[in-house]
């Protein structure tokens, strides 16, 4: 029975490391726009949840993200 609570508990990390590593990426969603766009978001949580952490947070993939430091991480590499 541990055993089984452990392996679940592997898992279950995984694929939230794996959930985190897909959302917010400019580059998976195919998103660079140009000066200030607010559909050029990619939203982590869906529109009703509560944010709970910086991680949920929307971010942008437009060049004014730069100024209001909410870009993607990956907004530099991907939309340079």
């Amino acid at each position: 029975m541990k055993r089984k609570f452990v392996q679940l508990f592997i898992a279950l990390a995984i694929i939230s490391l794996v959930d985190l590593s897909v959302g917010g990426s400019c580059k998976m969603a195919k998103l660079c726009c140009q000066g200030r766009d607010s559909g050029c978001v990619i939203q982590k949580a869906s529109p009703n949840a509560i944010i709970e952490s910086p991680k949920d947070k929307p971010c942008y993939c437009d060049h004014a993200c730069l100024k209001l430091n909410d870009c993607c991480d990956d907004f530099r590499e991907t939309c340079s």
